[in-house]
């Protein structure tokens, strides 16, 4: 984190890049552990640097010799996520002022940010031409649940994934609205795919045979980061700790709160463990410097989760 209360996407070769989605998942940690005055400090982070004039949020911000250069497309995913944030902070803190940010950025987000009754990825803040494929992962249940019974994206974003078809037991990873068709990635993202089994979970789906591959590939040991679809097998020999994280929340949606104990157990062997460390605790390469805001962000919601009742991410 920078003096100014930016998180850094990593600290190699983009610590100079700052996305929303930190500063989401950072606002549902803060709002959970009752961190008041950080998450004040991070929503004027928010108003100062992210905030578009259309009251959408710029995915990310980059440090170019001092000066701040703002993205001019969002992503849905991050808007709502910060919008289920605010909502979250108002209620637990007592600030109305909370509520209305999120009731501003809300507007855009289930107005402009559509198309054919559904969210799409991002919009173009400049011109307001939106997309036309969304990833099934955005689908954020909670935070459209925060945005109200007026909008039909609620409904229309169940039914979506109500419809879609699998591929073993593997998701569909996105739909295009102006072809009307799921697509599947070849090669399996495995933090895509639990991201969009917690959505399931959420919507209150079935997701029986994800879990059975999740079950399986934990079981034998270790679950990897990618695997090929057409043969279930991996692809890539590491791990990935907001696969774990994720599949803690994925779990706990569906009552595994013993499965979910073990993965988070799995999950810390990861993390540094060296206590003369400054990174202690942290899920970051100590010989390399390699790490990601996010990989260390969802565990650290994950972990607080399974310690104090979870929001999820």
């Amino acid at each position: 984190m920078t003096e100014d209360g930016l998180i850094r996407t990593n600290i190699t070769d983009r610590q100079t890049e700052f996305l929303s989605e930190s500063i989401g998942l950072y606002l549902l940690f803060l709002v959970e552990q009752e961190r008041k005055e950080e998450f004040a400090e991070q929503v004027n982070v928010l108003s100062t640097y992210f905030l578009d004039k259309s009251n959408l949020i710029a995915w990310r911000i980059e440090d170019k010799d001092g000066k701040m250069e703002r993205s001019t497309v969002n992503a849905w995913i991050d808007d709502a996520r910060i919008v289920h944030a605010l909502y979250e902070g108002s209620d637990a803190f007592g600030e109305p002022a909370y509520a209305e940010l999120a009731d501003a950025i809300a507007r855009p987000l289930t107005t402009i940010a559509t198309k054919d009754g559904l969210p799409v990825d991002f919009v173009d803040m400049n011109t307001n031409e939106a997309g036309n494929v969304i990833t099934l992962s955005y689908l954020d249940e909670a935070a459209l649940r925060w945005m109200g019974p007026s909008s039909s994206l609620y409904t229309n974003s169940r039914n979506l994934l109500a419809e879609a078809p699998l591929s073993g037991p593997f998701f569909a990873k996105s739909y295009d609205m102006s072809t009307s068709t799921y697509a599947f990635d070849e090669e399996i993202n495995l933090i895509d795919q639990a991201y969009v089994a917690l959505r399931y979970e959420q919507f209150g789906l079935p997701t029986d045979s994800f879990y059975a591959f999740f079950q399986n590939q934990f079981d034998d040991g270790p679950v990897y980061g990618r695997y090929d679809r057409q043969t279930a097998t991996k692809t890539v020999e590491y791990e990935s700790q907001a696969v774990y994280a994720l599949a803690v929340f994925y779990l706990l949606e569906r009552g595994e709160r013993e499965f979910a104990t073990r993965v988070m157990d799995r999950l810390q062997t990861l993390a540094v463990s060296d206590t003369s460390s400054k990174y202690i605790g942290g899920q970051i390469d100590i010989m390399t410097n390699e790490t990601h805001a996010f990989d260390n962000l969802l565990p650290l919601l994950a972990e607080g989760g399974l310690l104090d009742g979870y929001l999820v991410p």
